[in-house]
């Protein structure tokens, strides 16, 4: 039995041996893949011959190359085919590629994602244009075939490629671009690969480069896609896509509940450099108002700001009939849980939460913005320019009091700990006039600086004031101290000084209606509509022929240039760094009430959360009945959810607790899973007329609805279907430490 057994271990022997040395073998047989993978073969030279394989086997073969010190052998020629028939029996490969969707989707069963920070790239022209070009990646070429082109990237397609990754770097080579003036120029450009999909047969890519690789081939680039800007070339999706875009960033921007202050570190260079400021955000500063009704700044910690960066909470409270201000670093979690425990005890106190993030502009990506400034005022333009270079940060400020509401809180609060904390730093400089988010104003008629004085009559009592500016139409005044007065008002006015100069027409009690209204350091800012139909054409035509007459003499208001074209700045600047996340309520074409979309940056997480955002669509209704439940069109209330040991989300809001105890039971549950996140959920309603108002982008789309009909309707229902604007903002630590 034991001879039987060493014999067999011989024979085993002999035959691994023999096996060994047949796989060693020098191997004759040429690799021929062409027409048998769906991948582009190329040529490639080892053991003496020339082979033809795709990018896979090609990789393959040169790891069993070395596994067999560089000799192309039997067992490196086995050992290949061996492991193709393998990756080819595992699974038919899978089609990746995305079918064509719709421009924009309104559908209970995914959001629509709005990219925020893509707006500023898509603002280059995407070319359709078919060129072939020539990929390096290391010591493997493709050959491969652009769909579009832009100066900073290029969508392609090429043969089934198996080893692409995103990530990759890779050298392109435009040979029919190429002549004697570009031969170094276009070859071998630096890219990376953003985006990879394959097909059965084919491979699409979208690959990016950085603008300041190189000068000379983003400018090459810029003159070419100028000269091939032409509708027949541009790629109408992208196009559709980029102006529904430009419709829900400006939704958000001027509808913002947040003020933003734009700040440079550098206190010899003045720190705050632009205040943006809605009227709807302005309600976030209510609570800082003195008794004459101006708004203390003092209060916040904007001091701090340019020394460090930090996020902070500012509790606001009334003290002697005065606003006060405690301020808690953000990362202070023991601190931030007596101020919330302080707070449920106080009447009349807010919370404020405000946060800041580092940013650097480059003024160069707003030269369309700058070049048409400058068209109208130069040194304004310069003045923009210089001041967006010096801005290294921008700050938000969010009234998150309902969210910080009817919490159980774990720990006493020290009063006397907290009071020490209170903002006590002056400010150094004045806050200057916030300028309104407004992207496109389209005057009727020119307005002039004119002087002219006038009387009215507001709330009662007789005022006498000197006009900013007229036009035929309408006018401008300022008037000292805080004027309660809303929007819409008609007024009267009796033009004192041109009554003197005519008799011919009656000049005064002439109807107005208050159309705009601000009130800023002392000073209420009204704009004036004249009442047309309500005036006798006499009155109308004096005006007209006033103006006119006077007009070379005349120096014209454009204050709407720089404040649209600062808009279209700020708000682009805005959506690239959001950190919240703002969502759009709409209805579907059941007329159901749905999520419709949700905007993204690379700040915030809003790709990230699909299971999410299914289920928020239960809450739609109960948002929608609390945004009709307020007059002035606002709901606010905090938002908490938590992905359970099933891996589901669970989500309730402040409108479905009843409890105090019912609240504190869903955050404990909450606080024991592993992923949670608690928001601040504000909510603003919009209807069609915003949408109606950006004459621009309507203009826009209208030139695109004879090469895509379909969609441009598609698109402008999916915009007149929404109804709201919401912004989560991310509170989870500072709701965590009310019950850590």
């Amino acid at each position: 039995m034991a001879d039987i057994s060493e014999s067999t271990t011989r024979n085993e022997d002999f035959l691994r041996q023999h096996e060994h040395q047949r796989l060693n073998r020098a191997c004759n047989r040429i690799i021929d893949l062409r027409g048998k993978v769906a991948g582009e073969c190329q040529a490639y030279t080892f053991g003496g011959l020339t082979h033809y394989l795709d990018d896979r086997a090609y990789l393959l073969a040169k790891q069993l190359l070395d596994r067999f010190n560089g000799r192309y052998t039997l067992g490196v020629n086995e050992a290949l085919f061996k492991a193709l028939k393998i990756l080819t029996n595992e699974a038919t490969i899978a089609n990746t590629r995305q079918e064509a969707q719709p421009i924009l989707h309104r559908s209970q069963d995914g959001v629509q994602y709005i990219a925020f920070d893509q707006l500023l790239l898509r603002k280059e022209p995407r070319i359709q244009y078919v060129t072939a070009i020539e990929l390096h990646v290391a010591d493997v070429l493709y050959h491969a075939t652009t769909i579009d082109i832009t100066s900073s990237a290029i969508r392609i397609t090429l043969k089934r490629a198996f080893t692409l990754e995103k990530g990759d770097s890779i050298s392109v080579s435009f040979p029919e671009f190429i002549t004697n003036s570009q031969s170094k120029v276009l070859a071998k450009i630096h890219y990376t690969l953003l985006k990879v999909e394959h097909d059965q047969r084919r491979t699409y890519a979208i690959l990016v480069r950085d603008h300041d690789d190189d000068k000379k081939v983003t400018a090459w680039f810029d003159r070419w896609t100028l000269a091939h800007n032409t509708i027949e070339h541009l790629d109408l999706d992208n196009e559709l896509f980029n102006l529904a875009s430009h419709y829900y960033l400006r939704l958000y921007s001027t509808n913002l509940n947040s003020p933003l202050f734009w700040l440079n570190d550098n206190p010899e260079q003045g720190g705050i450099k632009a205040f943006n400021l809605t009227s709807i955000a302005e309600t976030a500063l209510n609570s800082l108002r003195m008794a004459d009704n101006n708004i203390d700044f003092s209060l916040l910690p904007l001091q701090q700001i340019s020394n460090q960066q930090h996020d902070y909470l500012v509790i606001i409270y009334q003290q002697d009939g005065k606003p006060q201000s405690i301020v808690i670093n953000r990362d202070k979690q023991q601190l931030i849980a007596s101020a919330l425990a302080w707070f449920s005890q106080q009447k009349q106190c807010h919370a404020l939460l405000m946060r800041t993030h580092s940013i650097r502009i480059y003024p160069e990506d707003f030269d369309k913005e700058i070049i048409h400034l400058a068209e109208t005022d130069k040194n304004y333009a310069q003045a923009l320019t210089e001041r967006l270079s010096t801005i290294s940060r921008f700050v938000t400020l969010t009234d998150i009091t309902p969210s910080c509401l009817h919490l159980a809180h774990t720990q006493t609060h020290d009063s006397s700990a907290l009071l020490v904390m209170s903002n006590k730093n002056i400010l150094l400089e004045e806050i200057p006039r916030p300028t309104l988010l407004r992207h496109y104003i389209e005057r009727e008629s020119q307005r002039f600086f004119i002087k002219t004085p006038i009387t009215l009559k507001l709330n009662g009592e007789s005022l006498s004031v000197v006009t900013t500016d007229v036009s035929e139409t309408g006018l401008s005044l300022n008037l000292s101290g805080h004027i309660d007065i809303r929007e819409g008002t008609t007024v009267k006015i009796n033009f004192v000084r041109w009554q003197k100069q005519t008799n011919k027409v009656k000049l005064n009690a002439v109807p107005f209606f208050i159309k705009s209204m601000q009130f800023w350091d002392g000073s209420t800012f009204l704009g004036l509509e004249r009442n047309l139909p309500a005036c006798a054409n006499s009155v109308n035509t004096f005006f007209i022929t006033a103006i006119e007459r006077d007009k070379a003499q005349l120096v014209e208001d454009i204050s709407d240039v720089p404040i649209s074209q600062e808009t279209r700045i700020f708000s682009s600047l805005l959506g690239q760094q959001l950190s919240s996340i703002p969502f759009f309520l709409g209805v579907d074409e059941d007329n159901t009430r749905i999520l419709q979309a949700v905007t993204t940056s690379k700040n915030n997480y809003g790709k990230e959360l699909p299971a999410l955002w299914h289920v928020m669509q239960d809450l739609v209704a109960i948002m929608s009945e609390a945004l009709a439940d307020n007059s002035d069109n606002l709901a606010q209330f905090g938002l908490y959810c938590y992905l359970d040991s099933s891996g589901n989300w669970r989500l309730s809001t402040d409108l479905t607790f009843t409890t105090i105890a019912q609240k504190s039971l869903f955050i404990n549950q909450a606080l024991a899973c592993k992923s949670y996140y608690f928001f601040h959920c504000s909510l603003t309603a919009i209807d069609s007329s915003e949408i109606e108002q950006e004459n621009d982008l309507n203009n826009q789309l209208s030139l695109l609805r004879n090469h895509s009909p379909h969609k441009v309707k598609q698109i402008r229902e999916t915009l007149y279907s929404l109804f709201a604007v919401g912004e989560l903002t991310d509170i989870t630590d500072i709701i965590s430490a009310a019950y850590r």
